[in-house]
Order: structure tokens, then sequence, then C-alpha cells
């Protein structure tokens, strides 16, 4: 808990200065221990090298032993048990004469508090069996051993603690960027720019660290500027209808002793009353669509059956106007278990608007046809009507909120302005995409496609 409290600034340096530690320590370690090795060869060596003379002499039976050389440790025992030849000290000797331990194996003896390492063999002569030992004082290679364990941690700890001031430098060089993008992102949200973050030159984490947070910036000033602008509009639309009402409410007040004026009145407010619910239940719609992408899905079958379901629903609707309503579907899928990213009660939604807004361009009666079909692993739904189509200038902005074609504007005829806005938004959801084409003299066209997942 408390190395995540730290920066990462200095968790960076003490995560670089323990790795540091453990390598330098590792390293130090094999290299006394080579060295430790290395020294305990050579004295082994120097042994039977001390010993080569006086064996060969025994083994050649010469009649003078070769003398031992300067400073050279040598014992040497006849057959007899009789002490020929010695160089060792007094102490050593009473420790390792008559003692005789298995031969060529090397052994440590202390002696006055010094440590020697000590060889004894036994050598065929004429005369019998020879002991000749040999001893090596090992003090010089115990101080040496101990000044490289000096040497070693010091510059162990050195060489850390140049890693870790190392590291903490370039660390704060590294993260400079950062706290100037810092820096900037605060006096942004402070001063309330609009402005994005300045993207550094070099082709590095940092730049695509501040380009990706320049992307998220874009969108969510263009989600506020969204929501804004659906809260303006939805003010406008709201607007009129409530001072209509207002008026038709004020008017029914007077018309009291009127029957047939107050049942006039009321009707009127009904109407907008309803024009009301219909813009609030659209925004609710759209909100509940755009509030994050669902995990639901459903099957070619589920969506055959809400599609005929939503037909029925058209057929009920277009009734009222004389309006033909034909739903056809194309060949089965087969057993294949294909899924969509796509609820049944959003894809009903979808034909229901799609449906309503036919229905309502055909005020006098007409031909609805829809169409759904699985092609190229694509949900492809049409709907086609015998409507008088759009304005071409008014296709590239059908889709957003509260957009009407000039002629449905006017509030006894005009939807909400949202059922397009919320078809969009339940096609990209599901990962699809929809588009509108008029057929001159032959109505309009809807054509939405949605891939399978599964």
């Amino acid at each position: 808990m408390m190395f995540q409290r730290l920066s990462i600034r200095w968790r960076i340096t003490l995560g670089s200065a323990l790795i540091a530690a453990l390598f330098f320590g590792g390293a130090a370690f094999a290299f006394y221990n080579q060295v430790a090795n290395l020294l305990s060869t050579t004295a082994e060596t120097l042994l039977q090298h001390d010993a080569a003379p006086m064996k060969a002499d025994i083994e050649s039976g010469a009649t003078a032993m070769s003398a031992p050389g300067h400073a050279q440790l040598v014992a040497i025992v006849n057959p007899h048990g009789q002490l020929v030849e010695s160089t060792l000290p007094d102490e050593l000797l009473r420790r390792v004469v008559p003692a005789a331990p298995v031969p060529d194996e090397p052994r440590h003896v202390m002696a006055d508090d010094d440590s020697y390492l000590v060889l004894t063999q036994r050598v065929a002569g004429a005369s019998g069996e020879w002991v000749v030992i040999s001893a090596r004082n090992l003090e010089a290679s115990a101080l040496l051993l101990d000044r490289l364990i000096e040497t070693l941690i010091v510059s162990a700890i050195a060489l850390t603690l140049g890693f870790a001031i190392a590291s903490w430098l370039l660390t704060r060089a590294a993260l400079r960027p950062v706290n100037r993008m810092r820096q900037q992102a605060n006096e942004l949200s402070k001063s309330g720019s609009t402005a994005t973050l300045n993207v550094p030159r070099a082709r590095d984490e940092l730049s695509a660290l501040a380009s990706t947070l320049n992307e998220f910036i874009t969108a969510q000033q263009r989600a506020v500027a969204r929501e804004r602008q659906m809260v303006s509009d939805a003010s406008h639309e709201l607007r009129s209808p409530l001072a209509i009402l207002q008026s038709q409410l004020e008017l029914a007040h007077l018309s009291s002793g009127d029957a047939i004026a107050l049942e006039r009145s009321i009707a009127d407010a009904e109407r907008s009353l309803h024009r009301i619910s219909a813009v609030a239940t659209g925004l609710l719609d759209l909100a509940e669509v755009e509030s994050g992408p669902s995990s639901a899905t459903s099957t070619w079958a589920e969506l055959v059956e809400e599609m005929g379901s939503a037909a029925d629903r058209a057929r009920l609707s277009g009734s009222r106007s004389g309006t033909v309503v034909e739903f056809e579907v194309g060949r089965p899928i087969g057993a294949e278990p294909v899924r969509f990213a796509l609820a049944t009660t959003r894809f009903g939604r979808l034909v229901d608007n799609l449906a309503a807004n036919a229905v309502h361009a055909m005020a006098s009666g007409g031909e609805l046809r829809m169409s759904l079909e699985f092609r190229d692993s694509r949900l492809v739904l049409e709907v086609r009507d015998s409507g008088p189509g759009l304005p071409d200038e008014f296709i590239p902005v059908a889709f957003d909120r509260f957009t009407r074609p000039d002629d449905s504007r006017s509030a006894n005829t005009g939807g909400s302005g949202l059922g397009l806005a919320i078809v969009k938004a339940i096609v990209l959801d599901a990962h699809g995409d929809v588009e509108l084409m008029n057929r001159p003299g032959r109505g309009l066209i809807v054509r939405v496609s949605i891939p399978a997942i599964s």
C-alpha cells in the first residue's frame, strides 16, 4: 500500500534500485565465488608442486632428498616413522604427524590461529612406504578475500546508488512532458477553453497519449455540444406546444358555459398534450439508446417474429388512412446459430419508427412494403413507401434530432423529429448502418444493414 501511494517517479526509482541491487549483488557474489575457487585450486596445485621433487627422489631411490624451496612448507617421514625433513611450524607439525589421513585429499588445519591447507601423500620407495606432507598458509588468501568482499560491497552500493540517481533523473526528464500536459489540461479546465493539448513532436508513447487524450477531449466536447443542442432543441420544441396548451386551457375556462366550445378546447388541449408526450417519450427513448452499448443479442428467428409483430402494428396504424402494409422475409438461414447485437425490443422500436414515418408521409393512403433478409452475413431491412419522398437537401440531416422537412413543421401534421434519430442510434449501437434513398415519383426507401456477430 505504501508503495502504491508513492509517485511514479519514486516507484520507478525504487524499483530500478532494487533490480540494480539484486543484479550487482548477484554479480559480486558470483565474482567472489569465482575468485575463492581460483585461490583454492591454485593452493591445491602448489601443494602438489611443493611435494613433487621429494616424491621423485623417493620413487627413484635417491640417497639424498631435495631440499624444500624458499617458503615451502614440507615434511618427510620415512618408512620407520622417523621425521627426515620438515619446514612445518612446530604446532602444525604436531597436528599432522604422525596422523596420516586419506592420501591426496587436502584438508584445513588450524595451528597458532593460522589456517593451513595440508596435503598428505604416501609414496612407495625402495625401502618401503614414505609419507610426504606439504602445506600452505591460507592467511594471505583469506586477507585477499576479505578485502575483495569489502571492495565488492562498496562497489555494489555505489553502482546501485548511481543507477538509482540515473533512474530518478531519466524518469524526471521522461515525465516532464506529462507534467506539462497535466498543467495545460488544468488550465484548459479552469478557463473552459475548447482547445486541445499540445502534441509532442517525438513519435513516442507520450505523443500517442496526447493524441488519444485530444480525441477523448474532442469526443467529450462533441457530446457536451450535442447535449446542449438537444436541451436547446427540446426547449424550443416544447415551448410552443406548452404555450398553446396553456392558451387552450385558458380558453376552456372561458368556455365553461359553452359545452361545444369547451369540448373543442379540451380536444385541442389533448392534441397538444399528445405532442408534448411524444417529444418527451422520444427524448427518453433516445437517451436510453445512447446511454451505452447494449449487451443484448437476438437470433434471426426472434427478429423475424418481432418483424411480424411490427408489421401488424403498422397495419393497424395505417388502416385509418387506407395504407396497405405488406411484409416479406427472405429464405431461412438454416440451423446455423446466427445472432445479432440487437435486442428484439429495440428492433421493434426501429421498425415501428420507420413504419410510422412512412404511414404519416402517405396521409391519403398508399402502399408500405417491408422486407427482411439475411445477405452476406448481414441482416438487411428495407422499408419502401409510395409517398412523396424527402427533399434531397433534407436527406443529409434527416437523422439529426428535431429535424423535419419544411412541409412537416406544422404542429398539427409534423412529428417530434426524433424518430429517425432513434433509428440511427439503434443501428449504430448494433454496429450497422442505415441509408435513405429517394425513388423519384415512387416514394422513399430506408435500408438498414446490421452485421451478424456469430
